[in-house]
């Protein structure tokens, strides 16, 4: 059995040459988690692309080894050419934890908001994400964060099943895709005041001093379904509000 690493520098279109007699090729590693690379054995017109964290088992020995970059930025990383073959599936696993999230980015399934609420003298703000009734959708939620310019301030966030009373819908200047030039899902973004509370039990909170933001990312992602929101509620009367949310949609 042989089993060796080589260093690949292939600038965007570029080739390289290795002579070394094995029969498999893994991309091993690279600088980018979307680098490809094409491998030709023994420089014959047929070939396999490889992903990061991929191999490829072409029945025999090959002698001679062509990699090619027909990407548009140049890779540095490393394959392995073996007769045994290696395998690295915790690498594999990342890639795709990566692809997944830039896929639902490019289909314009992520969004970000940052809904505001103005202070008021005798009042507590309030902002909600909603996702509405007969959507078809769930919001996936990821991470929150709120600020607030009002001095020492307190949210708790928990989850309603009604909309925000006497709310104004903030929609339209809240929420953004995280596909530029993207459109906007089906979430909608509400804010309101009130003399009380209004998340019945709160999940998490967040808290600050004046102009000084707090986030949480979620280890396992909180999903509202349709029918339902996500508030971040202030604890203080007279504090401004700007509470942000992360999320995708995901059909049911």
């Amino acid at each position: 059995m042989s089993i060796q690493a080589y260093d690949i520098n292939l600038p965007a279109g570029g080739t390289q040459t290795i002579e070394a007699s094995a029969q498999i090729c893994d991309f091993l590693s690279s600088g980018s988690a979307f680098d490809q690379i094409e491998v030709r054995p023994n420089f014959t017109q047929g070939a396999a692309t490889l992903k990061l964290g991929q191999g490829f088992d072409f029945g025999s020995i090959v002698e001679r080894w062509l990699i090619v970059n027909k990407g548009a930025t140049a890779i540095a990383g490393q394959v392995m050419l073996s007769t045994a073959g290696f395998r690295n599936f915790r690498i594999s696993g990342d890639v795709n934890v990566l692809d997944n999230g830039m896929s639902r980015t490019l289909t314009n399934q992520t969004f970000l908001a940052q809904g505001f609420r103005a202070a008021d003298t005798s009042n507590r703000c309030h902002v909600q994400l909603w996702n509405p009734v007969g959507s078809g959708k769930v919001l996936i939620v990821e991470s929150i964060n709120a600020v607030s310019t009002s001095g020492q301030w307190l949210t708790n966030v928990g989850f309603a099943n009604a909309i925000l009373p006497t709310p104004t819908d903030i929609t339209a200047s809240s929420i953004g895709s995280k596909l530029a030039g993207g459109v906007l899902g089906v979430a909608k973004v509400y804010n309101c005041m009130s003399a009380g509370g209004q998340v019945g039990v709160a999940l998490a909170a967040l808290a600050g001093q004046a102009a000084l933001p707090s986030s949480q990312n979620f280890k396992e992602p909180v999903v509202v379904p349709p029918g339902w929101g996500l508030i971040q509620s202030c604890v203080q009367i007279n504090t401004a509000l700007q509470a942000g949310f992360e999320w995708y949609e995901q059909a049911q």
